[in-house]
């Protein structure tokens, strides 16, 4: 490890579980993260909000999210192959300025009230930079901080994301307030503000001076590294369940996030207050975020794994039955935690579980199931909350989670005794069927 990334005294951010901020270099990479995540929900918030105002429709609004989150399940793979070809920090890079620029040309047509298949096109645009980004912004972890610092990262990079929501509601809903009486013109310049707020956590990002561990070998292939990596997956089936189950909680569970703007809407409560149910998730979420390390290392990686999808389960459900605001900005916070607690763990095990190689691919096919898929259940939840509001919509999303959950458990048990010991290089538990190689683990 460089001069550069030589920690600070560790000891008390250990014992909190925040490790890896003793390392300079990643505290850079999670200050710049935690602006672009706030830029997305802001984005999010306000071009939803923009649609919502233009057509009243749910269906629209699903469908604008559909379309911008599309190429997640479109490139997501091969983003995990360009990760571990080119390297995490450079794609990140690449993927904040892209996304930035095609945010705020979003916003300025939108101030021109462009029609809404431009803007949404567009969109489409900038969720191709996100997904090139996608897999780097987990996997960079592992050449910012050492081995034992990585499931902290990891943590910590997910309370970002809860943090980012919480600036993002807080800004989105004073912006929607403050730019204007005409929601459709606040709606465009919040959109122009998300966009700057995106690309500038590029300059940070790119002025890291990190060595990179992984030595990139998978030559010009387009599609045969990407049927290797799945071969890997299959042949361990620890791993492949650890895997799948991210389809639950990405197709109805993070779908939540694009209906915030209708669950306001039937629940009777004024748009520009949206940002208060943002706020509710991100508080969880900031909570779930600094008790994600303790509670992975007191009950093992792979029991908080299903306790992150009980609690989702148990949140979406407590939205569906809110009856106010309030109450749904709490219910809101608990999904948060529970996703918060869950992604952190899950993807500490695949990092883990993953041969260095593969280890971009591999989070590659996770992040594509579990944010890849969003797009699909944001059509469908779009669809039926138009039919049977978006209250009932998030009550079956949470059921359905639920039950994937018990079924993984039953189904493969040892997923529940994996542990990432203390080291960060050894994994203890049953690692039958979970390709952890010790001998290839390394940095």
């Amino acid at each position: 490890m460089s001069a550069l990334n030589q920690p600070r005294d560790a000891g008390a951010l250990e014992r909190f579980g925040l490790t890896a901020l003793a390392y300079p270099p990643f505290v850079t990479f999670f200050s710049a993260n935690l602006v672009s995540n706030a830029s997305w929900f802001v984005f999010s918030a306000a071009l939803n909000t923009y649609i919502l105002q233009m057509t009243g429709s749910a269906q629209d609004v699903g469908f604008a999210s559909f379309v911008y989150s599309l190429p997640g399940a479109l490139f997501m793979l091969h983003a995990g192959l360009l990760t571990d070809r080119f390297g995490s920090k450079r794609l990140v890079v690449i993927s904040l300025v892209g996304a930035g620029v095609a945010i705020l040309v979003i916003g300025i047509l939108a101030l021109q009230m462009a029609p809404l298949a431009v803007l949404v096109g567009l969109a489409f645009v900038m969720g191709i930079f996100q997904t090139l980004g996608s897999p780097a912004f987990i996997s960079i972890v592992n050449d910012l901080v050492p081995p034992k610092a990585v499931s902290s990262a990891v943590a910590l990079t997910f309370l970002g994301f809860n943090v980012g929501r919480i600036l993002g509601g807080v800004l989105s809903g004073v912006l929607l307030i403050l730019l204007g009486s005409d929601v459709l013109v606040a709606a465009a310049g919040t959109i122009v503000v998300a966009g700057i707020l995106q690309a500038i956590p590029a300059i940070p990002v790119a002025a890291i001076k990190v060595k990179e561990s992984v030595a990139r070998t998978t030559g010009r292939a387009m599609f045969r590294p990407l049927i290797e990596t799945a071969g890997y997956v299959a042949r361990n089936p620890t791993l492949a369940v650890i895997v799948l189950l991210s389809i639950a909680p990405g197709s109805f569970g993070l779908v939540y996030m694009f209906l915030l703007p209708v669950v306001v809407r039937d629940l009777g409560a004024d748009p520009g207050s949206v940002g208060l149910l943002y706020i509710g998730g991100g508080t969880g979420g900031l909570i779930a975020g600094l008790l994600a390390e303790p509670v992975m290392r007191r009950f093992g990686h792979g029991r908080a794994m299903f306790v992150g999808l009980g609690t989702v389960s148990a949140g979406l459900v407590l939205i569906g039955l809110a009856r106010s605001l309030p109450m749904g900005a709490l219910a809101v916070g608990l999904t948060q935690a529970g996703f918060a607690i869950y992604a952190s763990s899950a993807l500490s095990l695949v990092q883990a579980l993953s041969p260095a190689r593969l280890r971009g691919r591999v989070t590659s096919i996770f992040t594509l199931l579990y944010w890849g898929l969003m797009p699909f259940g944001a059509l469908l939840a779009g669809i039926v909350a138009e039919r049977i509001t978006s209250l009932s919509t998030l009550v079956v999303g949470g059921s359905i989670i639920l039950g994937a959950g018990l079924l993984a458990l039953v189904g493969r048990r040892q997923i529940a005794t994996l542990r990432i010991d203390r080291d960060g290089k050894s994994v203890s538990g049953d690692v039958a069927g979970s390709g952890y190689m010790p001998e290839v683990r390394g940095r």
